[in-house]
């Protein structure tokens, strides 16, 4: 059996890492007269709009200049920030202190590390569509409510095409592990890029999680980590090393094919299952 699983690999490779008063968009970097995301929620009914409730545990992933997740703190969520750069963090960390729980400097693939360890993932604008954010919401189904996207819908086009990949992230989790999935157009009281501009247009794709899918994702996560250096794949062998049983370790291989079609072609990999 050939199939077409995740290029873990591939996806966990180095990549650009955003430079503190840097930007970059569809013009390559440039220096940044404003160090804040490309809204700054100001908004006290922003946790209600995404659908937060006040207490909830969050995974603020791709944090950037944490805007966002410093929004969700002060209406009442409790957040966890996290980026993969280095220099990102600690910058939030020297700016916000003890506003958020933990600092994490991590892959968004790799977190969150297992099960009900937060309610939500969350991420405004994040990129990645067609890398490693299906993974990193892949782990969102981990939680113990699901994941959530959000992308300003301002006028033109999202550097990486964010407005018509997110759905698909969405879809595809959704469908493949029988749960379901919401996309809302909400208006949210914020200023754009430092400056107010009152209500503006921004969209939420929500994903939502369950008991037999948060099963099937630490099932499909140990899979993964087990065969992402090999192209063939011994059936025995990984049933002995995973203790599983033939039906849930192809069915896991099937789920993961699944997954690989919103990956990009770098980001996928065809393995023999023998």
């Amino acid at each position: 059996m050939i199939m077409q699983i995740p290029n873990l690999k591939k996806i966990l490779e180095p990549r650009w890492l955003h430079k503190v008063g840097w930007g970059v968009d569809s013009r390559g970097w440039h220096k940044r007269e404003k160090l804040t995301q490309a809204t700054v929620p100001k908004d006290n009914l922003i946790l209600q709009k995404i659908g937060v409730q006040k207490g909830d545990k969050v995974l603020a992933i791709a944090g950037f200049y944490a805007d966002w997740a410093t929004s969700l703190v002060r209406t009442g969520a409790k957040v966890d920030y996290s980026d993969i750069s280095k220099g990102l963090v600690n910058y939030v960390k020297k700016k916000r202190g003890k506003m958020f729980g933990k600092y994490i400097c991590s892959n968004y693939e790799l977190i969150p590390k297992k099960p009900k360890e937060y309610d939500w993932t969350f991420t405004f604008e994040a990129c990645g569509a067609r890398q490693g954010l299906p993974i990193a919401y892949l782990r969102s189904l981990l939680n113990n409510k699901g994941g959530i996207l959000v992308i300003y819908t301002k006028p033109g086009k999202h550097m990486g095409g964010k407005a018509e990949k997110y759905p698909k992230i969405v879809k595809n989790l959704a469908k493949t592990y029988k749960t379901q999935y919401k996309i809302k157009d909400i208006k949210v009281r914020t200023q754009e890029k430092g400056f107010y501009q009152g209500f503006l247009p921004h969209r939420i794709y929500t994903i939502k999680t369950n008991n037999s899918a948060r099963q099937k994702v630490e099932l499909d996560l140990r899979v993964l980590n087990h065969i992402h250096k090999k192209r063939i794949i011994y059936l025995e062998k990984g049933l002995k090393s995973l203790d599983l049983e033939k039906k849930e370790f192809k069915d896991s291989i099937i789920r993961l094919s699944k997954l690989s079609k919103i990956l990009g072609e770098p980001y996928k990999k065809e393995v023999e299952v023998r």
